[in-house]
């Protein structure tokens, strides 16, 4: 038997904090469903913990042909020049490499992680894996799954991919660039959760209907509990004199550093605050500011409650512009004054053919485009 937990956002978790539970067979169907602390959890069971949509940032990457310790030191890398905050602070893992070279990786605050597992090991309860909340849904090739708790949703959309999302029973706008995105739409998107399942078919041209929980768990596709925090790592006092000598090493190294590498380091971090800054006064209370498409998939209640932000036209401007251009090729944008400026990736829109060829598809789209550099902005025909 294991017992799945449904966590509550590991900032806010608690000894006393209430959380919903699975109780799972040996072949993972669920026997039992209810709420508990953690020290009333049923004696004897160890544990799988489903992250709350919030703490966890699904991405794909393409991974190296690396393995072990040499992967664990390359994902964060792979990974940092889709992140503003310090990559140091933040644990990732990886699926396996697919043919193409591609893989799902998993970004997580590492000390929120750790004072996590921490509590869960003081209370004396075992932690075997710590999960996605996308990955904890099923999947088939012909339907989403959709599980929406308190205001805060997820949705599995293939067998390694899917995205968290905040709700408030209206439509997710989210889904709405999925299903836009998606080369074959699903068949029909089953939300576990608050909706209008009526309002969402009609919006999304899927249809939508609510169903009761699973009554089975999914395996478990991307465990978190990879690298530093593997299965008998977590005793810290087995590896006191490794963790010495690593200190000391690092201490070495870091003496070691020119004043050039410390220059770099100090201009890198200017920039990144001012990224920072631009991104969280567009998006209100971002923790983790990601590349702008992932931002506005997973935090889009937030740029609609920002000041001075007209939502409407804003995702109008951003859905169509989602048919016309690859998302890949856009490395920033940010909306102000009923104009969408959008930043390329460089050598994306370099040529005079390939910028015509982008305006005559935004015209078709009902929008005006100017270039200054390698910036576009992107208006509706008569607006201001």
């Amino acid at each position: 038997m294991r017992l799945r937990l449904w966590m509550p956002p590991m900032a806010e978790l608690r000894a006393d904090s209430e959380i919903s539970f699975d109780l799972l067979d040996k072949n993972r169907r669920v026997q039992h469903r209810a709420t508990s602390t953690i020290a009333g959890l049923p004696k004897n069971t160890d544990c799988e913990l489903v992250l709350h949509p919030s703490d966890v940032v699904i991405l794909e990457i393409h991974l190296p042909k690396l393995s072990g310790s040499k992967l664990a030191k390359a994902l964060p890398s792979l990974v940092e020049e889709r992140l503003i905050s310090d990559v140091e602070s933040i644990h990732v893992v990886a699926t396996p490499r697919g043919p193409d070279g591609t893989a799902v990786a998993a970004a997580v605050d590492r000390a929120l992680l750790r004072r996590t597992l921490d509590l869960f090991e003081k209370l004396k309860r075992r932690v075997l894996a710590v999960v996605p909340a996308p990955f904890a849904l099923s999947y088939d090739a012909n339907r989403w799954r959709v599980r929406i708790v308190d205001g805060a949703g997820s949705v599995r959309t293939g067998a390694e991919s899917g995205v968290s999302f905040e709700s408030r029973h209206d439509v997710p706008v989210e889904l709405e660039l999925l299903i836009k995105q998606a080369v074959v739409p699903p068949a029909v998107i089953e939300v576990d959760g608050d909706c209008d399942a009526g309002a969402w078919s009609q919006a999304l041209g899927v249809a939508v209907k609510q169903v009761a929980p699973e009554s089975n768990a999914s395996p478990v596709l991307l465990d978190l509990l990879q690298y530093q925090f593997a299965a008998g790592l977590t005793n810290w006092g087995r590896w006191r004199t490794s963790a010495v000598l690593a200190i000391v090493l690092l201490v070495v190294m870091l003496a070691g550093l020119n004043l050039h590498a410390w220059k770099l380091r100090s201009e890198e971090k200017v920039l990144r605050e001012r990224m920072a800054s631009i991104v969280q006064e567009v998006i209100p209370g971002a923790s983790v500011v990601l590349d702008p498409m992932a931002q506005v998939r997973q935090r889009v209640d937030q740029l609609r409650s920002g000041a001075g932000i007209n939502s409407g036209e804003f995702l109008s401007i951003a859905l169509d512009l989602a048919d016309i251009v690859d998302v890949n090729s856009v490395q920033r944008f940010e909306y102000r004054n009923k104009a969408l400026n959008v930043d390329f990736v460089d050598g994306v829109l370099d040529g005079e053919e390939g910028r015509r060829e982008f305006v005559t598809r935004a015209s078709d789209a009902g929008l005006k485009v100017r270039f200054t550099g390698n910036r576009a902005t992107v208006q509706r025909r008569g607006g201001a």
